[in-house]
């Protein structure tokens, strides 16, 4: 096999186990209306069911991700498919109310967080048109959350949300036998080339503002992480349910139907990833994002204001939504593999997780709460406005690192 074969194999399979895995994930919100009549939650309740998946995913990668330092990643990978895929096949056949909802979606997310993080560090191994690599691999995600809402709701449009949910995690499965040959078959590529660093005298210590200052890029460009994951999960895990009640709040139909806008808005996303991940080794990673972000935030801003607007208009912002809120994501997480030191990759990896999926857990209880406590005709508006309120900040982030000299790591000194 070439070289070039060899080296972008692993990421392929990472693809393939990612989207098998992710298949029944956001199954629970594809469903989420039939589900909350059924148990009688509240919208703040089904925000905090929703929210134990990052909670999850959380706990587990500031664990598993720091071991990537030391341990074959390949191996963590699999020990996520196996969890994963069994708490979503527990899910439909004992969960009955919000707790016991909250411990399998924290045990779902605790797979994910097994899989994503350390494949994504297999594949920003990569030297060579990183960007485009893991755009190819963020699409993945994309795919597979875009087929988790279209194959539910295709299910429950004839069946019960309990046997739809199942079908699915049992379709997931097949994501074990796909780590299985990634660990046993597939040959793990080597470390990114080594960014310059100025070496410090051995066992001198250095004080906490200049370990600040060195680190600064990084941080930044962590924080923009943090953003783009508040904005991102508050805003997928709630447009489906948005669209529901857009069609007719309680409806089995419009649950069905609104699942499968979702999934295709997503499905058109999915192929952003690639092209802003290709656009940002060309132009750049501050310049392409920063347009990215102010786009998406705009539409966080109008999104839900949109209720009781014709659906047309709706399904047209709505995807414009979809693709802007993610086509960030590859960019910011290889900007900063490219700004950290290959040693310490798997400990920073670990505090990008941990941020931002602390925020990606908060940002739909407040959007839950948000619509619980507001009158009925602002409610979407107030919550999906309160994604832009934050998702501003991005551009503000990537200016300041602009005028930092450590751009010039970024997209080989394109910055």
């Amino acid at each position: 096999m070439s070289k070039k074969g060899t080296t972008y194999q692993p990421a392929v399979l990472m693809a393939v186990v990612l989207f098998l895995a992710l298949l029944p994930s956001f199954s629970l919100p594809a469903v989420l209306p039939l589900i909350e009549q059924d148990w009688g939650m509240r919208p703040s309740q089904s925000g905090t069911v929703m929210a134990f998946f990052q909670i999850g995913y959380i706990l587990t990668a500031i664990i598993a991700l720091p071991r990537t330092d030391r341990v074959d990643a390949r191996r963590i990978v699999l020990c996520g498919a196996v969890l994963t895929v069994a708490s979503h096949v527990l899910f439909p056949l004992v969960a009955k109310d919000p707790f016991i909802a909250s411990v399998l979606r924290g045990l779902a997310g605790a797979g994910i967080g097994c899989i994503y993080m350390p494949g994504l560090r297999i594949v920003s191994r990569i030297d060579t048109l990183r960007g485009r690599a893991v755009g190819f691999y963020v699409s993945s995600y994309l795919l597979g959350t875009a087929f988790s809402f279209l194959v539910t709701g295709i299910l429950v449009s004839f069946s019960t949300w309990q046997q739809s949910y199942l079908i699915i995690a049992l379709l997931s499965g097949l994501s074990v036998p796909a780590a299985v040959y990634l660990v046993t078959r597939v040959s793990d590529t080597g470390e990114p080339p080594r960014r310059h660093k100025s070496p410090s005298k051995p066992g001198s210590r250095l004080g906490w503002r200049v370990l600040f200052r060195q680190n600064l890029p990084v941080i930044i460009m962590i924080s923009v992480y943090v953003v783009h994951m508040w904005e991102f999960y508050g805003m997928r895990s709630w447009i489906s349910p948005f669209l529901a009640h857009v069609l007719g709040e309680g409806s089995g139909a419009a649950t069905s139907l609104a699942a499968t806008i979702t999934s295709f808005l997503i499905m058109l996303s999915a192929s952003a990833t690639a092209l802003a991940g290709s656009l940002s080794d060309r132009y750049g990673r501050l310049l392409t994002a920063s347009l990215i972000m102010l786009t998406s935030t705009v539409c966080s801003f109008t999104f839900g204001w949109l209720f009781g607007s014709p659906l047309w208009i709706i399904i047209i912002i709505g995807a414009v939504y979809s693709i802007m809120v993610v086509a960030d994501t590859p960019i910011v997480s290889t900007g900063i593999t490219e700004l950290s030191d290959p040693e310490r990759l798997g400990r920073i990896m670990a505090w990008q997780t941990f941020l931002g999926y602390t925020a990606a857990s908060i940002s739909p209880v407040t959007f839950g709460l948000i619509l619980e406590h507001s009158q009925p005709n602002v409610a979407w508006g107030l919550a999906f406005s309160s994604l832009g309120l934050v998702a501003i900040l991005g551009p503000l982030l990537l200016l300041l690192l602009a005028r930092l000299p450590e751009k010039a790591f970024l997209c080989h000194g394109k910055g």
